[in-house]
């Protein structure tokens, strides 16, 4: 699937979107125990690629980590701006970084590659690397499986990847994984990279 494609299906269903993941981050969001101790480790400024409705951005600037949010959908921005008006959103997507002056030490990718294909995926991870400050890391989730497959998501069509797979594109793109979680009973994967 293509990144207009994603966004125009995102941008016709946006409050859907806000109503589904809403603007808070929950007390009893099980991610916190995973997002929270990346962050801690972040020497610098985070950028949270995909950032939706701002929630993480918002919830990690509540914290005092120093954070950027980047998302293609306007109304997706707009709904973040009001939301945390103290974070900086960013109108744009992973492709308009590839001529930015700008680094992150940490970069969170939070289900934000879902929807990008073998044909695109490549593209986009060399795009983050170059924007990541060379001790920087990246903490993402996907969705993984027993092979590379696309299936129905409850906005846009969005890909499974094998653990090795989205391995191998990750270093291909100069990106070393130093942590991973998938247990294999569920969708949800998470890795951890450096440069």
């Amino acid at each position: 699937m293509s990144t207009d494609e994603a966004k125009d299906a995102y941008s016709a269903r946006a409050r859907e979107v806000t109503e589904m993941l809403g603007v808070q981050v929950s007390a009893a969001d099980p991610n916190r125990a995973v997002i929270e101790p990346w962050a801690d480790t972040v020497k610098g400024r985070i950028l949270d690629v995909g950032s939706g409705t701002g929630r993480w951005a918002g919830h990690l600037a509540g914290l005092g980590h120093s954070i950027d949010g980047l998302e293609p959908v306007d109304q997706l921005v707009d709904i973040a701006r009001k939301s945390h008006p103290a974070v900086l959103f960013r109108l744009g997507a992973i492709a308009d970084l590839a001529d930015s002056d700008d680094r992150w030490a940490g970069i969170l990718a939070w289900y934000s590659l879902i929807h990008l294909g073998p044909d695109e995926l490549p593209n986009a991870l060399a795009t983050l690397r170059s924007v990541l400050e060379d001790d920087g890391t990246m903490l993402m989730s996907f969705f993984s499986g027993p092979r590379l497959e696309p299936f129905d998501h409850p906005v846009a069509t969005a890909y499974r990847w094998p653990m090795p797979d989205m391995a191998r594109a990750l270093g291909q793109a100069g990106l070393e994984v130093i942590g991973e979680r998938w247990d294999g009973l569920t969708p949800h994967a998470i890795m951890l990279v450096r440069v």
